[in-house]
């Protein structure tokens, strides 16, 4: 209370602080910074008399007019009120942090440990479940983005002695502050936007922010007959304002253009997937219409409507019909030498009627084996009434 602390005021407070756990570095350098602003706040820049009406007051040292509240400079002969102590007070701040940020025992970010090598399969998936697994991975993506930054005692540490830190009062104080706090402050890119150690850089960046903006609200009461000073600090706070804002424009650019890709992509498969149902629907009625000619043995017709198709399931098949059509023509005539009992030449013209494979592809052949088997069928009900060594090989469903 008087700003004063004797040896055995400071052995029973260190002792407490140990107890409790607390870094005494860090204590010591706050409890110092805790002194001076009552030293600061008992002893005017100038010797000031006391006043039973003032109170206790600060004169400028080169006019003696007395000095505003929080004034970083004189209202009467412009004079700058400075303090060098207090000044060292902040390098020994910023150099705290850098040595309780050196004794850090824990990684700053957490980095991924999978192997980013991709296999076969993973490019095999990709392939056919691309409208699947992108938005899932997209989703999974900005679930992590909102996730916090993973946060050690350190930067705890670190956080409360930076916004425990008591705001500089005079001008350099306040300049020097706001210049190395400043270059704390992160700027990102388009590329590492959501990387997790941008994560922690953006977490310490609103903490920096935070600490400017309380300094700025100091600075506005303490400079507002400095102008000049005062413009000089608002630049500093605009600045850090304008990088953070800058970031979080990046982030939002970046989460909008997968919004627009994904909307994009769904469109596109809705268009295409329209697109698609109506040329098979042209390609049905085109397939119907064949199947009619085939029905009515005009092949050419039918034919001709083939080479207009573009489904190849729908050329095999009706290919595949006309074929079978004309080899049961020619087994059904077989019936007449079946009553004569010619057996060798039903024998000689069944070995003659074979089926030609249509199907290219492995996709087809189980359309065209469905038609093939009609056919096996028919060949094998004539083979069947002929004697035993008459009988030619019929084949089975899978010889095709």
């Amino acid at each position: 209370m008087d700003g004063v602390l004797t040896e055995k005021e400071k052995q029973v407070l260190f002792k407490k602080a140990e107890a409790m756990g607390v870094d005494l570095d860090e204590f010591e350098m706050v409890l110092q910074a805790k002194l001076f602003e009552k030293q600061k706040s008992d002893k005017p820049v100038s010797a000031a008399p006391k006043s039973d009406k003032l109170g206790d007051v600060r004169k400028c040292p080169a006019c003696g007019a007395i000095a505003e509240t929080f004034a970083t400079k004189c209202s009467d002969c412009g004079t700058e009120f400075r303090n060098i102590e207090a000044s060292q007070n902040i390098i020994k701040f910023f150099e705290k942090l850098d040595d309780i940020e050196s004794n850090r025992k824990d990684n700053i970010y957490e980095t991924s440990n999978t192997n980013s090598s991709i296999g076969i399969g993973t490019i095999i998936k990709w392939l056919f479940f691309w409208y699947i697994l992108l938005p899932l991975k997209i989703v999974s993506f900005f679930i992590n983005k909102s996730k916090p930054a993973k946060w050690s005692t350190t930067d705890s540490r670190k956080e409360e002695l930076v916004l425990n830190f008591p705001v500089p009062a005079s001008r350099e104080e306040i300049l020097e502050f706001l210049t190395l706090a400043s270059s704390r402050i992160n700027s990102n890119t388009y590329f590492n936007a959501f990387a997790e150690e941008t994560k922690y850089k953006d977490t310490w960046n609103k903490i920096w922010l935070k600490k400017i903006e309380q300094i700025y609200s100091k600075a506005s009461l303490a400079m507002k007959n400095d102008k000049k000073s005062l413009d000089e600090v608002n630049s500093f706070a605009e600045n850090a304002r304008l990088i953070v804002k800058s970031n979080n424009k990046k982030v939002l650019h970046i989460a909008l253009g997968f919004i627009t890709l994904i909307a994009v992509l769904i469109i596109w498969g809705i268009i295409s997937s329209k697109i698609d149902d109506n040329n098979l629907n042209q390609q049905k009625e085109l397939k119907t219409k064949a199947e009619t000619f085939i029905k009515a043995e005009e092949y050419d017709k039918a034919e001709q409507i083939i080479t207009t198709l573009e489904n190849e399931s729908f050329i095999v098949e009706l290919k595949s019909k006309i074929q079978l059509e004309e080899l049961s023509k020619k087994i059904d005539a077989l019936e007449i030498y079946l009553e004569k009992k010619e057996y060798s030449k039903i024998k000689l013209e069944l070995d003659k009627i074979v089926w030609k494979k249509i199907s290219t592809e492995y996709s087809t052949e189980s359309v065209e084996r469905d038609i093939y088997k009609t056919f096996l069928q028919k060949k094998e009900a004539i083979n069947n009434q002929l004697p035993e060594k008459f009988k030619v090989e019929v084949g089975s469903e899978y010889s095709l």
